[in-house]
């Protein structure tokens, strides 16, 4: 079977696991499987239903996803092993170091996170609004990264490698120097910044609200 989203495509199955029934297809797999929040808590707080669900797929790093946005919990270290995992809103989150293995991962408004370390080899993280990280030195191989609002991040020098990398309210980051190889950068509202003439290979620069920027002429070619 191809990609399965949890809702009414797959109501019999979910059926028959609430139901206990024993006629359940055990051969049944699916490429992919996505649950709702709804699901996804079911998942969180329900073992059997965890067991039940990746019993359906045979790689959990590349074929699930969970979307637990806007809930309470607290304790991720059992989510490690999903490809994509949203946990926007979740600010009683404190630690996220077993989330290393995750490809996509949205932390938008994490705001007890402090130690992102283990996180260099997400491919895609959004840590929008998770204002009291400071040190991002360890970042550098994220393809996709999202920093808005980390307002406490000062040296942003080992980013340089990050493909898309959104720095927009980062209001104490003054030296950019390093980030010439990034392929698309937002620096909007980042108004501590006055030199920005390594940045001529940037591919699309957003400089909105850069107030104290005021030669621009080495980008233009």
């Amino acid at each position: 079977m191809d990609k399965i989203q949890f809702n009414s495509d797959i109501v019999s199955i979910i059926n028959s696991f609430d139901n206990n029934l024993v006629n359940i297809n055990k051969s049944i797999n699916f490429r992919y499987i996505s649950l709702n929040t709804e699901y996804s808590l079911m998942y969180y707080n329900d073992i059997n239903f965890r067991n039940f669900v990746l019993s359906k797929i045979k790689n959990p790093l590349k074929q699930f996803s969970l979307n637990l946005s806007n809930s309470n919990i607290t304790d991720v270290s059992m989510l490690g092993n999903v490809h994509k995992l949203d946990l926007m809103g979740c600010s009683r989150i404190a630690n996220v170091s077993m989330l290393g293995n995750v490809n996509t991962l949205n932390l938008t408004g994490c705001y007890n996170i402090t130690d992102i370390s283990m996180l260099g080899n997400v491919h895609t993280l959004n840590l929008c609004g998770c204002s009291n990280i400071t040190d991002v030195s360890m970042l550098g191989n994220v393809h996709t990264l999202n920093l808005t609002g980390c307002y406490e991040i000062t040296d942003i020098s080992m980013l340089g490698n990050v493909h898309t990398l959104n720095l927009s309210h980062c209001f104490r980051i003054t030296d950019v120097s390093m980030l010439d190889n990034v392929h698309t950068l937002n620096l909007s509202g980042c108004y501590n910044i006055t030199d920005i003439s390594m940045l001529n290979k940037i591919h699309i620069l957003d400089l909105s609200h850069c107030f104290k920027i005021t030669n621009v002429s080495m980008l233009i070619s």
